[in-house]
């Protein structure tokens, strides 16, 4: 394919000079009267090579080209034509992001170098830009798996199913099965879906391709529809420029929906449509592209309740429930929590530059009696907390943990799905009652405090689920979340 260079100039003649050599010398030259004319040739996923360009021109000028084409099109090269004696103006267009510049009058085979120059060193860009993205891409999944086999450390009975899915589904991907089912994972939040989710992908003939993941209730759903499908330019206000989604950058790999019950029901139709048709469109497409994805989703919501409530596709559920895998919350699988907090602080003590020495009688016992509302998500923060105060070479004790005696704050019905805020006493006895006011600001902090760690250990940091079980508008929840300092994504850390 031809480089495409784009000629900047309010000169028709220099316009036509240009782009008669420059297609002798084997380029598609697209020409520009202006700075608006320079960003339209930018249209649809096609980039350009270079740009050559005039510094003075009416309205905006050079300057303005070569600053929007650092910025949206970083591998683009920028050559710049000044007139006689404007150093300072070429040196300003250099800071500017041009890669050359050229004095008038300019000799033709000045600018046939300087764009082959050019050429070479986007070609040289993008390159690098891609084997990086290979090298990063690589990076994940080493971690992704190593990670996978951080989380997956289980005894346990309950989780007996759970190690017969896996080994079906890698049984599978090595007798080379033509295709590879979705799968549906669900469970509490915290429980480690994300993690399971990685080790099937890590299993499978998918391992070596994309992995992405994405939390469907942290878009709206235009966003989310975009973010999935990608959009075309003008498809929407603010729709500048071409978008792949995410299907498009899974192409031979995964795509991981995290809390897909979060998804709306129209939403869910154009995903029924892929799963059934393996095509789709972008948002103000025109034309079906192909898809080879394997959709792998997980919800902690109960979905055959959000069929009954209407708002979950019963057809897209019978399409994804042919593999479902149901995580157990921690507190059903009790014998698990030592190995698991064990290899966590490992972890933890050895990115820190210490060594772990094991957790004293003691800390063991208060582990295995605390409830864990938050499961696998809780324990991690937990440890990694100890690890960081702990000194070199240390062994946790009850101390470094900082577990409640009780589950202090919240507690969970059976299901897991309802957060009930209980009365907690002052930790220590109320010696002076004389100042009430300020009395009752530190009980309506410590509430505040509590329920909201609560609420967002419960709902794995989704943030608007937490607001809206809690029947606050999300700006002010947010707000909140600002005043006690608390981060939503600590408690999203090992979703």
């Amino acid at each position: 394919m031809k480089a495409r260079i784009i000629v900047v100039d309010d000169e028709e003649t220099i316009r036509k000079l240009l782009k008669s050599r420059l297609e002798r010398d084997g380029y598609e030259v697209i020409t520009a009267t202006g700075a608006e004319e320079a960003r339209a040739a930018f249209s649809g996923d096609r980039d350009a090579a270079v740009i050559v360009t005039d510094l003075r021109m009416p309205g905006e000028d050079g300057f303005a080209v070569a600053q929007w084409a650092r910025q949206h099109h970083p591998d683009t090269c920028i050559v710049v034509i000044t007139g006689h004696g404007e150093k300072e103006a070429a040196i300003r267009a250099i800071r500017s992001g041009a890669s050359d510049y050229l004095e008038k009058p300019f000799d033709m085979d000045e600018i046939s170098h300087a764009v082959k120059r050019g050429v070479a060193e986007y070609t040289l860009r993008r390159e690098n830009r891609e084997l990086l993205a290979r090298f990063q891409a690589r990076a994940e999944r080493i971690e992704g798996v190593a990670e996978d086999k951080t989380w997956f450390v289980s005894t346990s009975t309950s989780m007996a199913h759970v190690n017969e899915w896996l080994t079906v589904l890698r049984r599978e991907a090595m007798r080379g099965a033509a295709e590879e089912p979705s799968v549906l994972i669900t469970g509490e939040s915290g429980t480690g879906k994300e993690g399971i989710a990685r080790m099937i992908h890590a299993g499978s003939r998918r391992g070596r391709a994309a992995w992405v993941a994405v939390n469907c209730a942290n878009f709206s759903e235009q966003l989310l529809e975009s973010e999935l499908f990608g959009h075309e330019r003008g498809a929407f206000t603010g729709a500048s420029s071409l978008k792949r989604g995410l299907f498009e950058l899974a192409s031979g790999g995964t795509l991981f929906l995290d809390e897909i019950g979060e998804m709306d029901p129209k939403l869910q139709a154009k995903l029924l449509r892929v799963l059934q048709e393996h095509k789709f469109r972008r948002l103000g497409g025109t034309t079906d592209l192909d898809s080879d994805v394997r959709i792998i989703a997980a919800t902690n919501r109960d979905l055959q309740e959000e069929i009954h409530a209407g708002r979950f596709r019963e057809d897209l559920f019978h399409r994804m429930n042919r593999v479902v895998i149901d995580l157990p919350a921690l507190r059903n699988r009790s014998e698990d929590i030592i190995p698991m907090a064990s290899r966590f602080a490992e972890a933890a003590f050895r990115a820190r530059g210490k060594r772990f020495e094991g957790f004293a009688p003691e800390a063991e016992k208060a582990l295995g009696a605390y409830s864990w509302p938050g499961n696998v998500r809780e324990l991690m923060n937990v440890v990694e907390r100890a690890a960081l105060i702990s000194t070199e070479s240390a062994r946790l004790t009850p101390e470094h943990l900082s577990l409640p005696e009780t589950n202090r704050g919240y507690s969970q019905t059976e299901s897991g799905r309802k957060l009930e805020l209980v009365r907690t006493p002052f930790s220590t006895p109320v010696q002076d009652i004389s100042n009430y006011t300020a009395l009752k600001k530190q009980w309506s902090e410590s509430f505040e405090r509590e329920y909201l760690t609560a609420a967002l250990a419960k709902h794995g940091g989704n943030v608007s689920a937490a607001a809206r079980e809690a029947k606050l508008d999300r700006s002010n929840f947010l707000r909140l979340l600002r005043k006690y300092a608390l981060r939503a994504q600590v408690f999203r850390k090992a979703a």
